[in-house]
């Protein structure tokens, strides 16, 4: 076995291990608090929406 086909082997192994460590931290219940916090952000803002004036223009835009 040549140092090339040993690399190629070794690099396998270190981006499997990575991959797992990426799937443990994503489901692990320590991150279950933030990832459903971030879910939650797109309704935070309904209220203000429907509250807001519709003749403004709004975010910088111009009439």
């Amino acid at each position: 076995m040549d140092w090339v086909t040993f690399g190629r082997s070794l690099f396998t192994v270190v981006c499997f291990a990575f991959f797992i460590m990426v799937l443990i931290m994503a489901y692990s219940k320590r991150s279950k608090n933030r990832y459903e916090e971030a879910a939650n952000l797109p309704f935070l803002d309904d209220d203000k929406v429907e509250e807001a004036p519709h003749d403004e223009a709004s975010h910088g835009a111009r009439k």
